[in-house]
C-alpha cells in the first residue's frame, strides 16, 4: 500500500477549510451514476470511521463509498474533502434520510490515493467528521499463457487463442482502480512485428481483491502469414507487462521466455534459473 506521508499539520490544514463548504457548497452537483465499465463485482469493504459519533459506518461497495449516519443526528450535507484540502464532492440528504453515497469509480480520473475527510453539516454547522484512507494498491501476481493453461476461461472461438495471455492483478487497497492498458514489452508478438512492445487497451474495473484480465489479442504468437520469429537466434529473453491503472501506481511483472526450435518456435516460460523451465507450451 502507499506509504502514509500525511502529518497532523496536514489534517489541521484540511479541517481549516471545511467551514467554507457549508450551505454555499450546496450548489455543487452530487455524483452521477454511470455505467460499469466491466462485469466484475465487488463485495462491500469496510472502512474505519473511528472517532466519530455521527458516521455509523463507512464502506466501499461496487465502486461506491456508502455512508450511514447515526440516527441521533440531523445531517443535511456530507462533504468529501480530498487530501489537498479541496472539496472533492458533496451529497445532500433529505430530511430523515440517514444514508448516502459517493460514486467514486466514475470520478477515478480525479481520485487521488490518500486521506479524505468526511464532514457532516447541519446547515452551515459542522457537527462531526472522520478521516478515511482511500487508495488503490495494485500488483501483478502472475502472467499465464493460454497454451500452458488451456482450462481457464479463454475465448476458444478466437483465432490463435493458445497464444493469448492472462494477467492476475491484486488490488490490496480500499477502492477500485480501472485498468486502461496492458503494455507487453519484449513479447513474442512484438518481436514478430519487429517492435519493442505491443499494447492492448482495456477498460476493466479492479475492485479490492484479485482480478484476472485476459488479453484481447495474441501475446505469445511467433508466426503469421507474413513471416515468423527466428527463434534459433534467441535464447532466453525477458517479457515485461505493465498494467496502466488509475488511480494508483502502474505495476509491472517480468517473465523470462526461452525461445527454441527450428522451423517452428517452441517457447517455454522459465523462472529464476533460465535453464529450468516451469511451464512449457506447444508450438504456435
Amino acid at each position: 500500500m502507499t506509504e502514509d506521508t500525511h502529518t497532523d499539520d496536514s489534517r489541521i490544514a484540511r479541517r481549516s477549510v471545511l467551514t467554507s463548504f457549508g450551505v454555499s457548497a450546496a450548489v455543487l452537483a452530487g455524483c452521477t451514476s454511470g455505467s460499469d465499465p466491466t462485469n466484475n463485482t465487488s463485495d462491500g469493504n469496510g472502512i474505519s470511521a473511528d472517532g466519530s459519533d455521527v458516521f455509523a459506518s463507512v464502506s466501499i461497495d461496487d465502486g461506491r463509498l456508502e455512508i450511514d449516519i447515526d440516527d441521533g443526528h440531523s445531517v443535511e450535507f456530507v462533504n468529501l474533502v480530498g487530501p489537498d484540502g479541496e472539496l472533492f464532492d458533496q451529497q445532500r440528504l433529505e430530511s430523515g434520510v440517514t444514508t448516502t453515497s459517493f460514486d467514486i469509480l466514475d470520478r477515478s480520473d480525479d481520485l487521488r490515493s490518500g486521506e479524505y475527510d468526511l464532514v457532516a453539516l447541519d446547515g452551515d454547522e459542522d457537527i462531526g467528521s472522520t478521516t478515511i484512507t482511500l487508495e488503490a494498491a495494485c500488483t501483478i501476481t502472475d502472467v499465464l499463457w493460454a497454451a500452458a493453461n488451456p482450462d481457464m476461461d479463454w475465448d476458444t472461438s478466437s483465432p490463435n487463442w493458445e497464444t493469448y495471455a492472462a494477467v492476475v492483478i491484486e488490488n490490496r487497497g480500499t477502492i477500485p482502480a480501472v485498468l486502461t492498458e496492458l503494455r507487453w514489452a519484449g513479447a513474442p508478438v512484438a518481436r514478430l512485428q519487429s517492435k519493442d512492445s505491443q499494447s492492448y487497451y482495456h477498460e476493466t474495473r479492479l475492485p479490492p481483491g484479485e482480478t484476472t484480465v485476459y488479453s484481447r489479442r495474441p501475446v505469445y504468437r511467433t508466426e503469421n502469414a507474413l513471416g515468423s520469429v527466428d527463434c534459433t537466434a534467441i535464447d532466453v529473453e525477458p517479457m515485461t507487462v505493465t498494467a496502466v491503472v488509475n488511480p494508483g501506481k502502474s505495476p509491472s511483472y517480468t517473465q523470462q521466455i526461452r525461445y527454441g526450435g527450428s522451423q517452428s518456435c517452441e517457447l517455454s516460460i522459465v523462472e529464476g534459473d533460465p535453464d529450468e523451465p516451469i511451464s512449457v507450451g506447444g508450438e504456435n
